[in-house]
């Protein structure tokens, strides 16, 4: 499947699944859950996924970036919900821990070590560090990735370091079902955000 397929997937999954019920964590559960859904993708065995690798690292730091503009401008509490779960020694850990896994993993084959329970326990384990909030709606989402990576024919090593692929071989990356899963997570994923959001509004004001 497509980058944004799998974002648009992994979101509304995740929002589906944990149902956040303050601001805070309606913005970094929905900013985990797109880079757990896409981070997969990182690795690169030729030139045209290096360039998928580069575009998904600009993806994730433009969301880290809006999430910190969105606090600057508005103050929504954003901060100071970060800072009462971690510190700045655990933040710095854990991006260390997290962008060396990426870095081992951009340098395996596709669909390898990216697409493994390994990677994503620890992947998982260093956002944990970071912020335990963010975890399952990462792991959802990186989870969902793997699901429909499953549908293509090209086998993910799920159980890295073992060879073997699993691979169900119903489409390609970009057919017909690509689109349909897009469309369906797309309209799932405003629907659930614009659903918590009114809630939260109507809650406010009681």
């Amino acid at each position: 499947m497509l980058g944004k397929t799998h974002m648009a997937v992994g979101v509304a999954a995740s929002m589906l699944l944990f149902q956040p019920n303050t601001l805070p964590e309606l913005i970094f559960g929905a900013g985990a859950a797109a880079i757990g859904s896409v981070i997969s993708d990182i690795d690169c065995g030729s030139s045209e996924s290096s360039r998928r690798a580069d575009k998904i690292i600009f993806a994730a730091e433009t969301i880290v970036i809006g999430i910190a503009a969105v606090e600057a401008h508005w103050h929504i509490g954003l901060y100071q919900k970060l800072m009462s779960n971690s510190s700045v020694s655990r933040i710095i850990l854990a991006c260390a821990a997290f962008l060396s896994i990426c870095a081992y993993g951009k340098k395996t084959p596709h669909r390898s070590f990216m697409h493994s329970f390994l990677a994503g326990g620890l992947l998982s384990s260093s956002v944990a560090v970071f912020l335990p909030m963010l975890v399952p709606y990462f792991g959802a989402a990186f989870l969902s990735h793997l699901a429909l990576d499953l549908l293509n024919h090209k086998g993910e090593q799920l159980f890295y370091p073992h060879r073997k692929r699993f691979s169900l071989g119903i489409c390609t990356a970009s057919g017909l079902i690509n689109k349909v899963f897009l469309l369906c997570g797309s309209v799932v994923s405003a629907e659930v955000i614009l659903k918590l959001l009114t809630g939260m509004v109507i809650a406010a004001h009681r």
